[in-house]
């Protein structure tokens, strides 16, 4: 009787043995298969990546300068207000009185980061330092919408002062914005020469707070071309051509 007793445990033992170890070998399979799809989904994703951010790179840098050149034209008005020089021509003032409303935005080329972190995909991404740049990236980005918006407020406290004293007219004749451009305005009927601005404390002090949210934002672009340099050099890395 015991031997039976002994014999039955021993099978007992065995099946569950055998039970487990079928366990962990499809828990095993399926890890593979898993990493499998994983691997196989992470190339494309790291190529679309790749592109997205070449894009934004070569779009903020754009952005970047054309801000340093508005902010080069600012310093022109700024150094002819009050009692300093006023050598300076119409056309070049209205150049720069345009630039002083001026505003350059970045777009990017979030689409398939987006979709990537609001599926919860971003995880068939290995590199645990490329993932946390990429999530960072979010971030970045409305820091540097969150100064364009400051400077809107300044751009719109310089158009109301130009459309109480000054003359937008005569301003967009030297204007190299395409849709002022694609519109046909006729000559001011006022005879306003907008160099007036120059002897108003109110421009300068609009001027000089222009001049220096532009700054600002230069500062985020900076920052913004940063991170997408770093983030482009480990997509780099983990592609496999």
């Amino acid at each position: 009787m015991e031997n039976k007793t002994g014999k039955y445990i021993k099978y007992a033992i065995g099946e569950i043995v055998l039970v487990v170890i079928g366990i962990l070998i499809a828990l095993q399979i399926n890890t593979w298969n898993q990493q499998r799809i994983q691997n196989k989904d992470e190339q494309p994703a790291l190529k679309n990546l790749k592109q997205d951010f070449e894009y934004n790179y070569k779009a903020l840098d754009s952005v970047l300068n054309e801000t340093k050149n508005n902010i080069a034209s600012q310093f022109i008005l700024l150094n002819h207000t009050g009692n300093k020089s006023k050598d300076i021509t119409r056309a070049q003032f209205n150049i720069s009185l345009n630039r002083l409303a001026d505003i350059n935005e970045f777009y990017p080329r979030n689409g398939f980061l987006d979709d990537l972190m609001n599926s919860g995909n971003l995880g068939i991404i290995k590199n645990q330092m490329l993932r946390n740049k990429l999530s960072s990236w979010s971030s970045v980005f409305e820091y540097i919408r969150s100064r364009e918006i400051e400077l809107e407020k300044g751009r719109d406290r310089v158009s109301n002062m130009i459309i109480k004293k000054g003359s937008w007219l005569n301003a967009d004749a030297v204007s190299t914005d395409q849709a002022v451009k694609n519109n046909t305005f006729p000559k001011s009927g006022f005879d306003i020469d907008n160099r007036n601005l120059l002897n108003d404390l109110e421009f300068e002090n609009n001027t000089e707070n222009t001049i220096y949210q532009n700054d600002k934002l230069v500062q985020s672009h900076e920052k913004g071309l940063q991170l997408i340099t770093e983030i482009l050099s480990l997509l780099e890395k983990e592609i496999k051509e």
